[in-house]
């Protein structure tokens, strides 16, 4: 009995298509893990050479607020703060140096928004946030969860997946700054007429009071004044 010829049998189209398209997606996520390094590295020197120096090794901020932390703030609010100092939108003197001659392309902006953002952010004991400090609380948490908490979460942290900053953990002082630079124009806000410019003294203590409060934890919190 003679022997049939050998036929190599091929796989059927749709198992060719599939391999390829898993072979794709292993290529595109072996591509992104390369590049999110790359831009992570690239992030951390650019902080190490400009920015560490005034905001410290852990981008945690530093001379009791005249440096913010910027650790763990959002990558889309701290790149636009970026833009806004290189075009000269948002004033502050020690990083007009930083944008001279062209310096810091928007790829190394959003590089080191990035590379903030994925640091983790100080505790309040950490900056010395005050929790105990005297202040109208019935007013102050009136006047933030009607015009601050929609952005910045009832809890101050943020609201997930925004570029909306939280406001704890950060220095008191700096917090004030941005409020009277806000009340004068000196820097944009949305709702700057309605929540600064018209708001009494009285009000702006409150709200920054309860801010400040936030910062302990929910069960170390006082119940609100009834």
């Amino acid at each position: 009995m003679s022997k049939r010829p050998t036929v190599a049998r091929l796989a059927p189209a749709g198992t060719i298509a599939f391999a390829l398209a898993v072979a794709s997606l292993l290529l595109l996520f072996l591509l992104y893990c390369s590049a999110s390094a790359s831009d992570t590295s690239r992030g951390a020197a650019i902080f190490g050479a400009e920015c560490a120096n005034c905001h410290g090794p852990q981008a945690w901020g530093g001379k009791s607020g005249e440096y913010p932390r910027l650790a763990g703030l959002p990558p889309g609010y701290l790149a636009l703060q970026l833009q806004n100092f290189r075009d000269r939108r948002r004033q502050n003197k020690p990083m007009i140096p930083i944008f001279k001659a062209g310096r810091l392309s928007a790829t190394d902006i959003s590089a080191v928004a990035g590379y903030l953002a994925d640091l983790p952010a100080p505790s309040p004991e950490a900056i010395g946030i005050p929790t105990d400090q005297e202040y109208d609380r019935e007013l102050g948490e009136e006047i933030y969860v009607t015009d601050c908490s929609l952005c910045h979460g009832p809890d101050g942290n943020g609201k997930p997946d925004t570029d909306n900053p939280p406001l704890t953990r950060q220095y008191p002082a700096y917090i004030i700054k941005q409020i009277r630079d806000f009340r004068a124009g000196r820097r944009w806000h949305e709702y700057a007429e309605a929540l600064f410019q018209e708001a009494e003294p009285d009000e702006l203590d409150a709200v920054l009071g309860y801010m400040l409060q936030l910062n302990q934890a929910p069960r170390d919190r006082a119940p609100a004044d009834p």
